[in-house]
């Protein structure tokens, strides 16, 4: 009996050939099974380490920004020390915002790394807000200006009141040495020598404070230290002339009204030196000025604290991509050694996969892994990027150029936001210095001139003040866009700051070539601009600088630039003017005018002078004028236009009007008592007075208390201040003569006013300026002028002053056409509180 034989499992194994073929296919399908299990491995983990290193440069680009936002806020915050404006608060707070989104992608992006810095990034958020809290006290602190300067206090409640006290104290002995005949002028030279030795301490006093916050920077001003000698010296004779007084008093046996005033003098003196020292003890520390010693102490630590996080995550990422970088070569020399294995086992077959792997995985792998060290170090080229056939590949390097592509376009958002006004998309004042400087350059080696244009608005606060911000910057684009559409290719328009706008002429050949562009801007701005259903016509000031003719120095042009900006603005807007020596000289004027009108202010130099008005038929007074003059203490008696418009520009007429007004009340009660008559007093009011709402406020409530009585009050305000933009000047003037004012158009014919402003403003006075009233005797075109004005305001239902009457022709040409009121020297001039005219029946044509 036959046993039959099993089958073997594989046909054809019970042969050689079989077996063999067998163990071929056994072992050509182990090797591919070896093969695709490790291309699955290496695929694997070689898009992972890629994937990683694509995260960790994503990163990368989040802490830069995070890095960029912390300089900014920290420009913002150094601004703010310097001079807080209103934009930079919210600045600060835009930038904080910013930063807090920044570091959330930071935290996120950090989480999806292997080993990240979460910690660090959470440690990141605690420290914004903390600076959030810090910034917003230093804030606080700057805007308060008894927490950042602890010494004011001092210096208001104890200084200024024995300041006052000193002052009212030699006052009233230089009274009782007056009234006295036998004290003799010695001892009234003491006390006005002592006078001056006070004013002068306190004035030397008031100057050490204002140059230690930097307002006065000239070379020339003395040290703080010289100064407190100066004043230590005028103690040392002020108290010395307090001796004499009291050692002469003290043997005359002089009475109790004279005794202790001198007493009082010493008292305050010594309390006064004392507060003195202590101040200066105070102005010597570090602490002196709280903010600088907040940002120091409270919010320079938050930020170097957070760079410190920042750099030990950039180091952090830094490494591990390295790592991974290494890795990635790593795997691929390792794939490259187990293909060569595998490609002499597996002869051809294997050579063939060896080959397709190394183009199709191995090569676009190392390209990326090369094309990310180029990228890291800045030197890859735009156009070169890895390629592969396989779909994979293909989209780990189609993910490595948008990741490219992001970053590049991330880092040139960043450059344009670093050198371009956010606005108007104009270069700012860092690209528009860099263009100048390079400017500068080319055309010292080329002998050729390059031309600067410095542009201001004109008026343009009281754009936003009267129709907002929006509307301003609205404004302001337009602005822009007719800027750069009247330049060339070759030229820069930049907005600096503001309404402050800097254009760069390069290759002109003389400074003429600059005087077609400057008249094609002016005439460009002037056009009408239509913003919100607003017509808005406005105007700039032009001041132009010529390279090399003026300077060579990018900041010195700027500066002469700006110098004739201004120059242009003082002789009246809507101009061009060109920078020379004398402006220079002329701005250094200006300044220590200011300085010395502020003095004035503080010395109390400033006084009232009255005129008389009176009925032009009858003689009869209808009211005094209430003139200011400077009663200055070297060159006498100064009218307005000498300090008029400094006061206005500065701001001071606000503080040295309430005074002067309560000046002029007081005049007008007792006037009114020793004519046992209500006596009207007319006052001038400037369009800073009239867009000051605490002063129209401040008015309204002495007429609605009675202060004033009715209808003894003239509200004066020129033609020019019409043109301007008055806000609510309108119902102010209205409340005004509701509650018993009345209000006067001074200077009539000389300004811009129009026909519309006699509608729209309550006037019940109009004043016809003295040009046209000095000739009305010897010119027919002045007295055409004239008899149409009284016509015209008679139309109206106003009464009509004419100013500057001189001389009996004159008043008998006014009389005749029906004037209702006369000014001039014909009548009167103007006197300080001195007996006011009382009749002038001596005149003619008033005699009956």
């Amino acid at each position: 009996m036959r046993l039959n034989r099993e089958r073997p499992i594989l046909p054809g194994l019970d042969s050689y050939r079989g077996r063999y073929t067998y163990l071929a296919v056994l072992v050509g399908a182990a090797l591919i099974a070896f093969a695709l299990v490790g291309w699955s491995l290496v695929k694997s983990s070689t898009q992972t380490q890629i994937s990683n290193i694509t995260s960790r440069t994503l990163a990368s680009g989040v802490l830069a920004d995070a890095q960029t936002q912390l300089n900014l806020i920290e420009n913002h915050l150094q601004r703010i020390l310097i001079d807080p404006v209103e934009e930079e608060p919210e600045d600060i707070n835009h930038g904080l915002t910013q930063l807090e989104q920044v570091i959330t992608d930071l935290t996120e992006s950090l989480k999806r790394l292997p080993a990240g810095n979460s910690d660090v990034a959470l440690a990141l958020q605690t420290d914004h807000q903390h600076l959030k809290r810090q910034v917003k006290q230093l804030i606080n602190v700057r805007r308060d200006v008894q927490a950042w300067f602890p010494a004011m206090q001092l210096m208001l409640d104890e200084m200024y009141p024995y300041n006052q006290r000193v002052l009212g104290n030699l006052q009233l002995l230089q009274h009782e040495i007056q009234s006295d005949e036998e004290a003799g002028m010695d001892l009234s030279m003491q006390l006005s020598s002592m006078q001056r030795l006070w004013l002068g301490m306190t004035g030397e006093f008031r100057l050490v404070i204002a140059n230690r916050f930097g307002i006065f920077l000239a070379k020339s001003n003395p040290a703080p230290e010289e100064r407190y000698d100066t004043i230590i010296n005028y103690s040392v004779r002020f108290s010395e002339r307090l001796k004499v007084l009291q050692d002469h008093f003290h043997q005359q046996n002089s009475d109790f009204l004279v005794v202790e005033p001198l007493h009082g003098i010493e008292v305050d003196y010594l309390a006064w030196m004392a507060d003195f020292n202590q101040v200066r003890e105070v102005m010597r520390k570090p602490t002196w000025r709280q903010d600088l010693n907040f940002m120091q102490e409270q919010v320079t630590p938050v930020f170097k604290e957070m760079r410190q996080k920042l750099s030990v995550v950039n180091l952090s990422l830094d490494t591990q991509s390295a790592e991974d970088i290494t890795q990635l070569t790593q795997t691929a020399k390792r794939l490259s050694i187990s293909i060569l294995v595998m490609a002499v086992m597996g002869l051809l077959m294997l050579v063939l996969a060896y080959l397709f792997i190394k183009r199709n995985l191995l090569q676009p792998i190392a390209d990326t892994a090369h094309a990310l060290k180029m990228e890291a170090s800045g030197s890859l080229d735009a156009a070169s990027h890895p390629s592969s056939n396989l779909r994979e590949t293909r989209d780990l390097v189609e993910a490595f150029s948008e990741m490219r592509r992001q970053v590049h376009n991330r880092q040139s958002h960043l450059d344009h936001m670093v050198h371009h006004d956010a606005l108007t998309q104009l270069p700012n004042r860092i690209l528009f210095r860099d263009r100048l400087s390079h400017a500068l350059e080319i055309a010292l080696r080329g002998e050729l001139m390059v031309g600067l244009m410095f542009l201001d608005l004109d008026r343009f606060k009281q754009v936003n003040d009267s129709l907002g911000h929006l509307v301003g910057d609205e404004l302001l684009k337009v602005v822009a866009d007719r800027l750069t559409s009247l330049m060339r290719s070759s030229d820069t328009v930049a907005r600096l700051s503001g309404d402050e706008f800097a254009i760069l002429i390069e290759g002109i050949s003389c400074r003429e070539d600059m005087e077609p562009l400057a008249l094609k801007i002016l005439n460009a701005i002037k056009q009408p601009i239509d913003i919100a259903d607003n017509e808005l016509r406005v105007s700039a000031s032009i001041g132009i600088a010529i390279a090399p003719h003026d300077d060579i120095s990018v900041e010195h042009l700027l500066r002469d630039a700006d110098t004739a900006m201004y120059e242009a603005k003082r002789q009246g807007r809507s101009a061009y003017r060109f920078f020379s020596g004398e402006m220079t000289k002329r701005a250094s004027e200006s300044l220590l005018l200011e300085n010395e009108i502020r003095q004035a202010v503080e010395s109390e130099q400033f006084i009232y002078h009255f005129q008389p008005i009176v009925e032009t038929q009858t003689g009869r007074l209808f009211c005094f004028e209430a003139l200011l003059r400077w009663d200055h203490p070297d060159r006498g008696l100064l009218d307005p236009e000498v300090f008029l418009d400094v006061l206005d520009e500065t701001g001071m007429i606000n503080t040295l009007f309430e005074p002067m007004l309560a000046h002029a009340i007081t005049f007008q009660q007792e006037q009114s008592k020793e004519r046992n008559e209500t006596v009207a007093v007319s006052i001038n009011l400037s369009a800073r007075l009239l867009n000051d709402p605490t002063f129209c406020r401040g008015l309204l409530e002495s007429l609605v208390s009675g202060e004033v009585p009715l209808g003894s009050l003239i509200l004066e305000i020129t033609e020019d201040t019409l043109t301007q933009e008055l806000a609510e000047a309108d119902v102010f003037l209205q409340q005004a003569k509701a509650l018993g004012a009345r209000i006067a158009l001074d200077d009539f014919g000389t300004g811009q006013a129009s026909l519309s402003h006699l509608r729209q403003f309550p006037f019940d006075i109009l004043k016809i300026d003295r040009d046209f009233v000095k000739n009305v005797n010897v010119d027919n075109y002045d007295a055409s002028l004239v008899t149409a004005m009284i016509q015209l305001a008679h139309a109206f239902q106003i009464d009509v002053v004419a100013e500057g009457v001189e001389s009996q022709a004159q008043l008998a040409f006014l009389q005749q056409q029906g004037c209702d009121y006369i000014q001039g020297y014909l009548i009167g001039i103007p006197q300080h509180a001195e007996e006011p005219l009382e009749s002038i029946s001596d005149i003619p044509l008033f005699q009956t």
